[in-house]
């Protein structure tokens, strides 16, 4: 297939929509190719449109292939560029993106909004400069503070613009929580700066009203923070929601709040806002894996989002139902482990269950895992039980791994492993397993999350990047998206979070089931119902 000017910017936007990456990909690559075979530069309307779109998905890689083969062939608009050095930004080349923006700066002084945009990014650059320096480095980062808040401020004197402002008012307040002085910027008193355009910033989107957009919604809510309004920021961030606010809009609330508002679910006002964003970027279309620390997964924690009034109060019955959906996700989180080494190397994922819900042999609690993470004899780059340490890590039990006391069951056919530890956390929960398997002939199809620790991550991450089911027979399960290492043995869930499979692989290259020919890039997982079965088969239907 090739790129078509006519039709193919479409199926581009579709495959968005779709969640469907590898598709969104293979139009990428055409997209490229046509770019390279032309003497004549690609239009600029219709190549903005699709950089748009691959931005609102968060799909930087493929913004910066598809602005870097525009720019290389002469289709050298402003806003090009400038999406060019966002996708730079996003994917930390932060030096190469502020080389990038320094030359648009000058290039874009006439050309009013674009030009703002540019020394947005400018400040966006230097205040994920500073977030990254180490705090003993107190004077490179007390400059590259006074950067980030004279680009945003100047942005905001003269155009007004609320999120260039509270970019500003964001970085005082941290100035101020820092004890970083800023002589630079003639400012005596951070803290009262901040206030006072915080005032200025909710003042002037109160005056929007209805026309207030995602961005415009987010500074007032930012605003309150800055104010320690903490009720009227949940209510803003209600409206922020409200407006549909896209995968990309969600992940840069999220990373503001944590980074350099430093919030977190443990105090007030990160205990109310933070599970709502999380739970809002959980549940959006395209959305990347959202990180869970032992903090979020404690009881105090999980009770919050039942006992708080002011969720329901200001959020409704509807986004109330969306919240506790999200806390039971996390609950799920404290059933998962991750297999390690002796030398407590990351080796895989690993989930807890009930016993007697596989076979009514089994003990009260078992782990469930891969074959080929962890068996009796070696297969692939399996560790035998006696070698294995497993550590709950989203609940703070990394300190003192638990050994394996038996291997209770192994199938290299399923790819499953069974394990007894020889103990348990005490606040660890077992993962229900569903009671059917869900139908695959919906449309769109039906939808899988994923729990475990991919590339051997310290921290649990949920995943629903593209987890679309494409296609299963009696023993496999196939949904899109290659999953990276250290994602084997995780389990599959459905839209209750009831485990449906344990996730064994991803490839680019996985051969289609059900006697299709051909690969296509999909995870596999093995169906648990087909585990249970196998236990069934193996040691009867009930105790001996």
């Amino acid at each position: 297939m090739s790129w078509d000017p006519a039709t193919s910017p479409h199926a581009l936007l579709a495959a968005a929509d779709a969640l469907d990456r590898r598709r969104l990909a293979a139009l990428s690559a055409q997209l490229i190719a046509y770019i390279r075979s032309r003497d004549t530069p690609y239009p600029a309307h219709p190549a903005r449109t699709i950089l748009q779109v691959l931005r609102r998905k968060r799909h930087f890689d493929l913004l910066q292939q598809v602005a870097d083969a525009l720019l290389q062939t002469g289709c050298d608009d402003s806003t090009i560029r400038r999406q060019y050095a966002q996708a730079l930004l996003e994917q930390g080349a932060l030096e190469g993106a502020i080389a990038v923006l320094h030359e648009l700066q000058g290039q874009t002084v006439a050309a009013g909004g674009e030009h703002a945009e540019v020394r947005g990014l400018v400040g966006r650059a230097y205040k994920q400069m500073y977030v990254a320096t180490a705090p003993s480095a107190r004077e490179l980062r007390r400059r590259l503070l006074e950067r980030a808040i004279a680009a945003y401020g100047g942005v905001y004197d003269e155009s007004r613009q609320p999120w260039h402002g509270i970019n500003a008012v964001a970085l005082l307040e941290r100035a101020r929580r820092d004890g970083l002085p800023l002589p630079g910027l003639g400012i005596d008193d951070p803290g009262a700066a901040a206030r006072a355009r915080a005032e200025d910033i909710l003042d002037a989107v109160r005056q929007l009203g209805d026309r207030a957009d995602a961005w415009e919604n987010g500074s007032a809510m930012e605003a309150c923070i800055a104010l320690g309004r903490h009720d009227e920021a949940l209510e803003w961030l209600d409206a922020y929601l409200a407006t549909n606010a896209d995968a990309f809009e969600l992940a840069s609330t999220l990373r503001q709040l944590q980074e350099v508002w430093e919030l977190d679910v443990e105090t007030q006002p990160g205990a109310r806002l933070i599970p709502v964003l999380q739970s809002a970027l959980l549940a959006r279309e395209g959305t990347a894996e959202v990180r869970v620390a032992a903090p979020e997964l404690t009881p105090a924690t999980l009770h919050n989002i039942d006992r708080d009034a002011g969720f329901e109060r200001i959020l409704g019955t509807e986004r109330y139902q969306s919240l506790r959906w999200f806390r039971t996700a996390l609950e799920r989180c404290r059933s998962i482990a991750r297999i390690e080494s002796p030398l407590l190397e990351p080796w895989g994922t690993s989930f807890v269950v009930q016993g007697a819900a596989l076979h009514p042999t089994l003990p009260p609690l078992v782990l469930l895992t891969n074959a080929h993470l962890v068996t009796a004899d070696r297969w692939h780059w399996s560790l035998s039980p006696e070698l294995v340490r497993v550590s709950f890590r989203a609940i703070g039990e990394a300190e003192q791994p638990y050994e394996v006391s038996r291997l209770l069951w192994s199938s290299r056919e399923l790819d499953t492993t069974i394990l007894e530890l020889a103990g348990w956390p005490d606040d660890a929960i077992a993962c229900p397993i569903a009671a059917r398997r869900p139908p695959l002939d919906l449309d769109p199809p039906p939808q899988t999350y994923i729990i475990g620790h991919p590339r051997g991550d310290p921290q649990v991450m949920l995943s629903v990047r593209d987890n679309l089911v494409l296609d299963a027979d009696d023993v496999r399960l196939h949904y899109r998206t290659p999953s990276e290492e250290g994602s084997s043995g995780s389990p599959v869930f459905n839209e209750m979070w009831e485990v449906i499979a344990i996730h064994r692989a991803g490839s680019l290259h996985t051969p289609r089931l059900n006697g299709r020919e051909g690969t296509y890039a999909a995870n596999e997982g093995i169906w648990i119902d087909r585990v249970r079965g196998a236990l069934v088969d193996r040691l009867g239907p009930s105790a001996p």
